[in-house]
């Protein structure tokens, strides 16, 4: 007749206690958005960096790969340690390095009389897609800091 159910609490991960999930349910669609790519992005870019190196044997001259590394840094740094100022602060780094590196490495590569790479064809599509994706991820930053006024004051 009657069976006793246990209702389980949706607000257990929205605690205050739990500092991820409260700021998480306190933001904007665009913030999280933002903050879902900029992880994905990070982990992905150290995944294939570090394929590609060993792949091509790649490791020579170190500040052309250390700043892909530095750039997941700063986005993971973003995405799971920081709140609020810092946060915005460091993913607008974040995109912006990536922004710049990427359109650099894509337009140098696409110079007809710039640097030949045997493995030119395989590249291009990954670094088109990196661009594509820090283009975004930097327009969300600047929506969300322009949409909260007092972002870094």
């Amino acid at each position: 007749m009657y069976e006793k159910t246990t209702r389980i609490n949706c607000n257990y991960f929205l605690d205050s206690r739990y500092n991820f999930c409260s700021q998480w349910s306190s933001q904007s669609i665009m913030k999280k958005i933002n903050l879902i790519i900029a992880s994905f992005y990070s982990i992905s870019l150290v995944f294939y960096e570090t394929i590609m190196n060993i792949y091509w044997d790649d490791w020579d001259f170190f500040p052309l790969w250390i700043i892909d590394y530095l750039i997941a840094l700063t986005l993971i740094l973003a995405v799971f340690f920081l709140k609020n100022k810092l946060q915005n602060l460091f993913l607008l780094i974040g995109w912006c390095l990536s922004l710049g590196v990427t359109y650099m490495a894509f337009f140098i590569s696409l110079d007809p009389n710039g640097l030949s790479s045997p493995d030119i064809e395989s590249k291009l599509p990954l670094m088109a897609s990196a661009l594509i994706v820090s283009a975004f991820g930097l327009i969300l930053t600047l929506f969300d800091i322009f949409k909260n006024k007092n972002s870094f004051t």
